[in-house]
């Protein structure tokens, strides 16, 4: 049974649908074309297609089970990873869980095409593969596109309910900030350019409102992968310092966050859209796990920041229930 590779990008019409195979990209060597990583992108996935997707839909379901943890479970850990970052000079963190939630992995295939129209700002995509299982999503967060030597990458960090009207708070407005600083720094770092930047400002992304920052810069040298390796993971997604807060979800978090937070997209040198894998499960045969996460810095509440996960989940779950539901 050949993998099978579905997306679309943002705004397109329609999407691209293939079969072929993933592989685990060498060290050292860059991309091209379709490429999605883990978190720390130890290992990253190049696809290959061979085939045009036929009408049977097939797919690779993972042999390990997720870790699913309580509310109560969560509130002791998450207190305990904010009780870490005193130790570990960690000024952000990012925690986060699984969320399990009936569902046919046979109807993968009608979610993909009910997020993409749902949510038509988004990279949608329906990955499967024995290397990992079958994924899907529609994440709101652009790491990098790249269009001859113009970058273009975005901050998107704090988090309100849609229906929230209340002013951000001073620990949401520094959680973006930390973003805001750690991408500009990195651009320069890596000789970028004429380096501008624009926000923040609120968008809606589904069931939740972010503040997002713009970023454009120019690229001195052809050298776009390197900087996607170096933007990623950002504090929207790990923490920083990152290495410090790196340590702190290692040892808190209570599963293998594999494909949720890495990257995953389109690599081209001089044609680049790679996405940050937000918004995502995991599928299996009866169910699907949700990977879901918050920014916590010294002000954050567990309780509070538990209700922002559930939040986030029902970017998918609102479209499980209505292809469940028949509507």
């Amino acid at each position: 049974m050949k993998d099978l590779l579905i997306y679309r990008l943002p705004k397109e019409k329609s999407p691209q649908m293939k079969r072929g195979a993933f592989s685990v990209l060498k060290a050292g060597e860059k991309p091209q074309g379709f490429v999605v990583s883990d978190f720390l992108h130890e290992r990253t996935y190049s696809f290959t297609e061979t085939a045009a997707v036929d009408s049977i839909a097939e797919f690779h379901y993972s042999q390990v089970i997720p870790t699913v943890i309580s509310r109560r479970d969560y509130q002791i850990e998450a207190q305990a990873f904010l009780n870490s970052f005193p130790l570990l000079g960690v000024e952000k963190g990012v925690y986060s869980r699984v969320k399990q939630t009936p569902f046919r992995g046979e109807k993968a295939l009608e979610l993909f095409h009910e997020l993409e129209a749902t949510y038509p700002n988004a990279f949608c995509y329906l990955i499967s593969s024995a290397e990992f299982g079958t994924w899907i999503g529609a994440t709101p967060e652009l790491l990098m596109n790249q269009q001859g030597m113009v970058c273009k990458t975005v901050a998107l960090a704090g988090t309100h309910g849609e229906n929230e009207a209340h002013d951000w708070t001073p620990k949401e407005l520094e959680e973006h900030a930390f973003v805001v600083d750690a991408i500009k720094e990195t651009l320069e770092r890596n000789a970028c350019v004429e380096i501008e930047a624009s926000g923040p400002y609120v968008v809606q992304a589904g069931p939740v409102q972010h503040l997002k920052t713009d970023f454009q810069a120019l690229l001195t040298r052809p050298n776009a992968w390197s900087i996607a390796l170096d933007l990623h993971p950002t504090p929207a997604v790990c923490g920083t310092p990152r290495k410090n807060a790196m340590e702190a979800i290692a040892t808190r978090e209570m599963h293998d966050r594999e494909l949720y937070t890495g990257f995953i997209g389109l690599f081209e040198e001089g044609n680049t859209n790679l996405f940050v894998n937000l918004r995502c499960a995991q599928l299996f045969a009866d169910k699907a796990f949700l990977y879901v996460g918050g920014g916590f810095t010294v002000d954050s509440v567990p309780d509070l920041e538990w209700e922002e996960t559930e939040h986030k989940a029902e970017t998918l779950l609102r479209a499980m229930k209505r292809i469940h539901s028949g509507t």
